[in-house]
């Protein structure tokens, strides 16, 4: 908590009374405010330096102080502590490799490890992306890596206030929906956007319609909305992915809401989750906002439980993806482990909006498939078993399907070389993929989705998989990973 703000106070205060959490376990950190009611954004931003003094060496003493550096698993931010810390301007090109903002959250998960600060995301793979142990378990087993917590952030439209509890009325229903009673036949929507352009469309084919593919195979109730149309009205929704305002057809620029006479994206069940491909969705919780992109903090206000969003641009390979977070979620895992397993990167811009634990009771009606993407092959012996490939297409022969399988050189993992095409030896995979597009030089290998050319698509799916091994493969040589660590 941000002791300069009455507001962040009570919060955590709340909090650690619906959740008994002991009072050793709060910290309350000196960051100045120029408003301790959080009025305006100034507050969620801090620059690299105060970050150090005012937030990650506090806490670090807190937790050291008190021997709790081991004993706890998840760190909870509360409003009023600063959403972002700020970085140096750099090309787009590079950004992946030089950016130096980050979330505080995301850096707060890596505290203890010299990888706070560290630029860019060649260096940090998450190593519990994909994994199916617990996160006590990994711990345990791998003390050496830089995920030392899982931490979540409990913010929401400041505006208000509870008189009983001082605490932001969002922010309340936020809480709500963690504890509420789960709907009897809640809805899994998956809002795709078929009219996006080839390079766009590659999150359609291996994020969006893998999570609809893989929450059906799983015995639920999925809507897969594949009109241009934005969904709206719906009713019961356990969980939600979609583009948000990068849709071609969203309603309008505040996207979520009622607009129109219409509610998009419709009413959220208890203990709701949601995911979109937006890239500063959680740039600010502050009311009233500036439009430009839509809002995490306005599905917190139509009564999601959990979101995964983003404080500055992640680009799309760093997005959570839909078909891990949704998958482990509906089995019973609690939200903050659910959501952790799917990024890809550490120290960057993402942050978990909800309470971290949360969870649905497992149900009698979550199967346990054994084709778990629902594309006629078993798991046990699918080339690339998150994405639906009836057709196993494996060019290569290296055993991993063409569709997660973009490593053309075959050193093991997706390698860019920023841009630079010569010399041919320091030749990145997503280079040689994207000469092939812009030349028409047709390479099986270099056609990831199978249609006979290599064009902007399979650039972009290629990029979906930069810094990662490729896979997964078979899921019987994978015991701990479904994700290819």
């Amino acid at each position: 908590m941000n002791a300069n703000s009455p507001i962040s106070v009570a919060i955590g205060h709340h909090y650690a009374l619906r959740r008994s959490v002991p009072e050793r376990n709060l910290v309350l950190l000196e960051i100045p405010l120029d408003d301790p009611l959080l009025g305006d954004d100034r507050h969620e931003t801090i620059s690299r330096e105060d970050f150090e003094t005012q937030i990650r060496l506090p806490l670090e003493r807190s937790l050291t102080e008190r021997g709790l550096v081991d004993r706890i698993e998840i760190i909870v931010t509360t409003k009023g502590i600063p959403l972002r810390v700020m970085g140096s301007e750099v090309e787009a090109s590079v950004l992946l490799r030089e950016a130096t903002a980050a979330s505080v959250d995301a850096e707060l998960s890596l505290l203890f490890s010299d990888r706070i600060g560290s630029a860019g995301v060649v260096e940090s793979g998450n190593p519990f992306f994909g994994d199916e142990r617990r996160f006590r378990e990994f711990r345990r087993e791998h003390p050496e890596a830089p995920l030392h917590y899982l931490v979540a952030r409990l913010t929401g439209y400041q505006d208000g206030i509870d008189p009983a509890t001082g605490v932001p009325r969002d922010i309340l229903r936020l809480l709500d929906a963690a504890e509420g009673m789960p709907a009897s036949h809640p809805l899994w929507l998956v809002d795709l956007d078929p009219s996006l352009d080839p390079g766009m469309d590659a999150g359609n084919l291996v994020l969006l319609r893998p999570a609809a593919a893989i929450t059906r195979s799983l015995g639920l109730r999925v809507q897969e909305e594949e009109t241009p149309e934005f969904a709206g009205d719906a009713r019961d929704i356990q969980a939600y992915a979609s583009w948000g305002s990068n849709a071609g057809h969203e309603p309008a620029p505040r996207t979520y809401g009622r607009i129109g006479g219409k509610r998009y994206p419709g009413y959220f069940a208890p203990r709701a989750i949601a995911v979109d491909f937006v890239s500063t969705n959680a740039r600010t919780f502050s009311h009233p906002p500036d439009y430009g992109q839509s809002l995490l903090a306005d599905l917190v206000g139509l009564g999601v439980g959990g979101a995964s969003g983003h404080v500055d641009e992640p680009t799309l390979p760093a997005v959570a993806r839909p078909q891990i977070l949704l998958y482990h979620y509906a089995r019973g895992e609690r939200a903050i482990e659910a959501y952790y397993r799917s990024i890809p990167y550490l120290g960057w811009m993402n942050v978990w909006v909800g309470d971290p634990l949360m969870h649905l009771d497992p149900a009698a009606s979550v199967l346990q498939p054994t084709d778990l993407d629902a594309d006629g092959v078993p798991d046990s012996s699918d080339n690339c078993w998150l994405i639906p490939n009836p057709r196993q297409r494996d060019s290569d022969g290296d055993g991993f399907g063409n569709f997660c399988d973009a490593d053309v050189n075959g050193d093991g993992f997706v390698t860019t070389s920023w841009g630079r095409s010569f010399p041919r030896s320091q030749r990145g995979d997503i280079e040689w993929i994207a000469l092939s597009a812009r030349d028409a030089d047709y390479n099986e290998d270099h056609d990831l989705d199978g249609d006979g050319q290599v064009n902007q698509r399979d650039v972009s799916l290629a990029q979906l998989q930069l810094f990662m091994r490729p896979g997964p493969g078979p899921r019987a040589h994978s015991p701990h990973s479904s994700a290819g660590e």
